[in-house]
């Protein structure tokens, strides 16, 4: 009796249909595992990371990162350059407007506050002062997101405002007596992208430790395993590299959509206003899909005393003051510093001396940006699966791409050389270095914030994530500046040698960086800043038991005596 139900068991079991390749890849990236809730949950203060999560912070990327892939790299200095050059006169004459190509032996010039500069040192004088800008604003909000529960309001705002900046852009190309308004709008996008890219970076350590591979692992080894560590590291770099490829997969959607309205209707600088319209709109959907799906996490309060203006300014120097406990973190940071403004200015020269120099259409443009998206997006999972299949560490990618990039000035300095039929002189050479340039950036902006994560102490993630961020940022000045003295005092293409040293220098300095060092330091700040937490709250109730009776009585003189 015991042997027929047995067998009609396994017969039963047999018949179950096995679910097939496509139901197994659905379940894996939409459904999430029941028994999560069951076994890991409990052992959690905050809710797992759930695959809604997940797609909301990678739909998100797909919308936003086509902002800096195709607006704020492509279509924005066009336009600005483009209005700049129809307000500029002639060097010799002011009273003249100048023409559509540079007179010989003269220069176009626009004024730029009490200065006068050319259109393509005015783009760059632009992004100078958007940076001094975005770093006060960034730094100031930054910390206010590690505490109470405000940080997804905060970059909701801060990427509406910048979907709502964007769709005025077009008003400096449409009136000619404004001209000066693109600009100007142009430095408020980067003031609220600032915040937004600093919010959306540091979703990659707390998405990390809430993933469910990562709590099991942490359950059943303990976070001083090594398994523990290679788990971090994997979910960081899937999340790091798949923002990134999903970011360039947006921007070549977008890129396409923008070349298809320049191609049908016109390619003048007003038409390019309205490309840049239709981006506003397109990343604003993707910032709803994130409001919806998206989870607000809960962080400690402000501490007592705090201001919310002023906060985020004290926390951040107090643990800058703190730089000798945490001496890899800050020294990767200065390193961060020149490779990330080398990364910006190279890619904002290529496409400035392919405008003023080859005389390249926007068409042109647009198609060297799409190759540079699809090779981006392509050495992402390259990389990718480089790094999780076969071992090799997120610092060796940057490494190595770092100093293959550093390949690419060194190649378009060959221009200087007379009679070399090569070094950016030919409209087929910008698409091969656009090629290059996707391959290799891609891996180090993806890889460059998986080595940062693992240095972060917790709870520090906004806090240090702003500085990651204006690391980089805060250095994007010093480029522009530079490039600006050496293209007012020779020609656009001595800026190559500078640009090349921001790339070798750093690669230097990435040799002496101590990964498993940077971890520990970041384990032993967190758990010395919690005993001194304990101390304080000890010593604040051990004042109010012994002071009680005191302070009463106090309380009974003083109303005595009124």
């Amino acid at each position: 009796m015991t042997t027929a139900p047995a067998d009609t068991t396994i017969q039963e079991q047999e018949e179950i249909p096995q679910p097939t390749t496509m139901g197994r890849l659905l379940r894996r990236l939409f459904y999430n595992d029941p028994n999560d809730e069951l076994t890991l949950q409990p052992h959690m203060d905050e809710k797992l990371t759930k695959k809604s999560e997940l797609w909301a912070f990678f739909l998100f990327g797909f919308g936003y990162y086509s902002w800096a892939n195709s607006c704020a790299s492509l279509l924005l200095p066009i336009l600005v350059q483009g209005v700049a050059r129809r307000a500029s006169h002639l060097e010799s004459d002011p009273s003249v407007p100048c023409p559509d190509t540079d007179p010989e032996n003269d220069r176009c010039l626009v004024p730029f506050g009490w200065i006068n500069v050319t259109p393509t040192s005015y783009v760059l004088l632009t992004n100078v002062l958007t940076v001094w800008c975005t770093i006060v604003v960034t730094l100031g909000v930054s910390a206010l997101a590690d505490h109470g529960r405000i940080s997804k309001r905060i970059m909701l705002v801060t990427s509406t405002m910048l979907c709502v900046i964007a769709c005025f852009i077009f008003l400096g190309a449409l009136e000619p007596s404004i001209w000066w308004l693109s600009a100007f709008l142009f430095l408020l996008t980067g003031v609220v992208n600032g915040p937004t890219q600093n919010f959306y970076d540091a979703h990659i350590p707390i998405l990390t430790r809430y993933h469910p591979d990562v709590v099991r692992v942490q359950l059943q080894e303990g976070e001083a395993s090594q398994a523990y560590i290679d788990a971090k590291t994997k979910v960081q770099t899937l999340l790091s590299g798949g923002s990134s490829a999903a970011g360039y997969a947006g921007g070549m959607v977008l890129t396409v959509i923008s070349a298809i309205i320049l191609l049908t209707v016109s390619e003048d600088l007003v038409t390019v206003g309205y490309c840049v319209i239709v981006a506003g709109v397109y990343i604003f959907i993707f910032v709803c899909f994130y409001a919806k799906y998206a989870v607000q996490r809960t962080f400690p309060p402000l501490p007592a005393g705090s201001h919310w203006a002023t906060y985020g300014y004290v926390r951040i120097w107090k643990t800058v003051s703190k730089a000798r406990r945490l001496k890899t973190l800050f020294y990767f940071l200065c390193t961060w510093f020149i490779l990330g403004d080398g990364l910006a200015a190279s890619s904002s020269m290529a496409i400035l001396i392919a405008q003023d120099q080859l005389k390249l259409d926007s068409s042109s443009m647009i198609i060297a940006a799409l190759i540079q998206m699809i090779t981006a997006g392509l050495g992402m999972i390259f990389w990718i699966r480089l790094q999780n299949r076969h071992g090799v560490s997120p610092l060796k990618v940057v490494l190595f791409n770092t100093v293959a990039f550093g390949l690419l000035p060194c190649y378009c300095l060959l221009g200087l050389i007379e009679g070399c039929p090569i070094g950016l002189k030919h409209e087929w050479e910008l698409y091969m270095l656009a090629s290059f340039f996707g391959i290799f950036s891609g891996a180090i902006y993806s890889s460059n914030r998986v080595v940062f994560a693992q240095f972060i102490p917790f709870g520090h993630e906004n806090e240090l994530f702003a500085l990651y961020e204006m690391s980089s940022v805060s250095s994007s000045w010093i480029a522009p500046l530079v490039c600006t003295a050496i293209i007012q005092s020779s020609s656009v293409r001595h800026t190559w040698w500078f640009l090349a040293s921001q790339f070798f220098i750093p690669a230097v300095l990435l040799l002496f960086v101590n990964v498993d060092k940077g971890r520990e330091e970041g384990i032993e700040f967190y758990v010395k800043e919690q005993e001194q937490k304990k101390l304080k709250v000890a010593g604040a109730q051990t004042d109010e038991a012994g002071s009680g009776s005191v302070e009463d009585e106090e309380r009974n003189i003083i109303k005595r005596t009124v």
